[in-house]
């Protein structure tokens, strides 16, 4: 399947190290939904910056490779 991102979630993809849980679904191309079943599913690491819960752009990248099917 092959999904199109929007421009500006490319360049905040490329600018950001860290993202909350929905900007994370748009980073992997998928729906707030989808990522949170996966969250559920498989865990992904999480980081906590300035008290908030965030995904490292390192660790979603290596959950993206390991779960590449």
């Amino acid at each position: 399947m092959h999904v199109v991102i929007p421009e500006e979630y490319v360049i905040k993809a490329i600018q950001q190290q860290y993202f909350s849980k929905t900007d994370a679904a748009n980073f992997c191309g998928v729906s707030y939904t989808t990522f949170a079943k996966w969250v559920k599913e498989t865990p992904i690491k999480t980081s906590v910056v300035n008290g908030q819960l965030l995904y490292a752009k390192e660790d979603l990248i290596k959950f993206m490779e390991d779960h590449a099917k």
